[in-house]
Formats: structure tokens, sequence, C-alpha cells
């Protein structure tokens, strides 16, 4: 796996279609091609496309290096994919499609769509990960100052904070999730806390604290701190999010997180999960059919 590359060096090793479509073909195929057909191992490979198409000896079907990874049905070029990632791999701050767009010249629409195929690779990785061991939970809200009246606001975004703790009360894995149901009242019921524990957290000889109470002093909520900041990135990063796509940049600030409390170097780890998480489309990401016009764009969030 890559390590952790400064700008230089990656530009350096990753400057041209054929070192990137090298790389990415040893995290599709670690071992050596392999067919996902028939597992045969010898192959013909076809170099007269943008991209190299390789054809099973055997049974004859040809994979293409993209499928099956984010940048499956993309025209961009793999250098523009990777150095997207890389940007987004970066500790701070983050990119937006505004910054992307100019930092590796395409559209604003091309822009937006990597980054969101990136998150969802991202949630994919986190999904694929459970808490376990010393697990505390606690409420929180993305949104418009919290102000105790009785309902909840439209701009407030209630959500559940998942932390594995240490012995020594330490954060090593962070999940935040926000609520299936929005609740009518300021509270967390019964059942979004279990929905929460059925997901995220192994129930075998895990050790589960709940502290939903917004009375409760907020230095007992371990991943407190933690969310605050993630709030202050989305807000100072993408200039504030709606509710739309608030789950999708939660998962990345927890994504990137984790893999730096693992120690684990974010763009080696980033272009791996990329590399085995399949695309989705704009008409997905947005859950609607309304296709993109151009006047559209000036709604997207950045």
């Amino acid at each position: 796996m890559v390590g952790e590359l400064s700008l230089e060096q990656f530009l350096s090793r990753y400057n041209t279609e054929e070192a990137c479509a090298d790389y990415l073909f040893q995290m599709k195929w670690p071992e050596g091609f392999v067919c996902t057909r028939c597992s045969h191992r010898q192959y013909y490979m076809t170099i007269t496309r943008r991209l190299p198409l390789y054809e099973c000896a055997r049974c004859r079907y040809q994979a293409s290096l993209t499928v099956g990874t984010v940048m499956e049905g993309s025209h961009t070029a793999l250098q523009k994919w990777f150095h997207a990632i890389f940007l987004v791999s970066q500790p701070s701050p983050g990119i937006s499609a505004t910054a992307l767009k100019k930092e590796i010249n395409v559209t604003y629409k091309t822009a937006w769509l990597m980054l969101h195929k990136i998150r969802r690779a991202m949630s994919e990785a986190d999904a694929s990960v459970q808490l376990s061991g010393i697990v505390q939970v606690h409420d929180a809200c993305y949104g418009r100052p919290y102000n105790p009246t009785h309902f909840t606001h439209a701009e407030e975004h209630p959500l559940l904070v998942g932390v594995n703790l240490n012995e020594q009360k330490e954060p090593t894995y962070i999940k935040m999730k926000l609520l299936v149901e929005i609740p009518r009242e300021k509270r967390i019921n019964r059942q979004e806390k279990e929905n929460f524990a059925d997901r995220y957290i192994q129930s075998e000889e895990s050790q589960v604290e709940f502290i939903t109470e917004r009375l409760k002093p907020r230095k007992l909520k371990k991943g407190y701190p933690i969310f605050t900041i993630a709030q202050r990135w989305i807000n100072e990063t993408f200039h504030g999010i709606g509710g739309r796509h608030l789950q999708a940049y939660l998962d990345e600030f927890c994504y990137r997180l984790n893999r730096l409390l693992q120690k684990a170097p974010l763009f080696g780890s980033l272009i791996q999960c990329c590399a085995s998480s399949k695309a989705v489309s704009y008409r997905t990401i947005v859950g609607r059919r309304k296709r993109f016009k151009p006047k559209q764009l000036a709604d997207l969030p950045i």
C-alpha cells in the first residue's frame, strides 16, 4: 500500500495514465489477473483503447480496468481521478467541488459527482466496521445553534454519535449517523437507539453506554468534542450542507479521522477502497429521476 506522499511525490509518481493504470491494476488484482467468471489467470490485453482491456484466455470474458470501481463509466482521465483522491485524502482541510474543479480542470458537475462517488466509497468502508468493546453513544445536533424549545426546528439535524473507547477512555473509532426519523420533540426515542445498536455495534461482549439526555454535561460525552470539530469542518470547508447529503459529509469526516486514529496512510487506504467500490450514478446520489440541467448548477451544494 502506498504510504503518505507529498504533493510533489504524488505528481512525480502518477504523472501519466499508464502509471495510474498500473497502480489500479495492482489494487484490483493484487495477486495478478483473475477472471471474474472462470478464475483463470491468463489474459490478453488490448491497448488500443483509452484504458487497457483484459480478455480471459479461457472464457474470453473481457474485463475493463475500472469496472467495479468508483471510476466505472467515467470519461475523466485516471490522472484526474487519482489527483482528486489524493486531495480528498489530505489530513486538512478537505476539498470542495468548487476547489476541485479548479485543481484538476473539470466542470463543476464532474467535480461534484467525483467527490460524492469517493464519499460513497468511504461510507461503504465505514459500513464494514462495527463498534465493539467499550462503546459510548450520545446525541448531537448539526445545524442552527441549539435552542431547548419543545419541537425540533427544520434546520436542526439530530444524530447519534458512537465512539469506541480504549481503557484510558480515549476514542479509537467513531461513527456519526443521522436519525432515520426526525423526532418532533427534542429527545431520542428508544427505537432509534436500538436501530443504531443493531446496525453499528457488535452485540457480543460489548459494553454500551447510552447518553442521550441533552441535560447531561457535554464533558461526559466523549465524542462531542469530535462532533464539534466535524460541524466546524463542514461549515468552513463546504459552507454548510443541507440534510439531503449531510450523512455523506459526516461519513467522510469519520473515515478520515478513523484512518488517522488507526495510523493508516490516508491516500493508500482511500484509493484501495475506491478501487473496490462500485460506482453510483448521479440519479442514485441525489435520489430523484430528474435529469441534470445547466440551470440546476447553482442549486447544487459545493
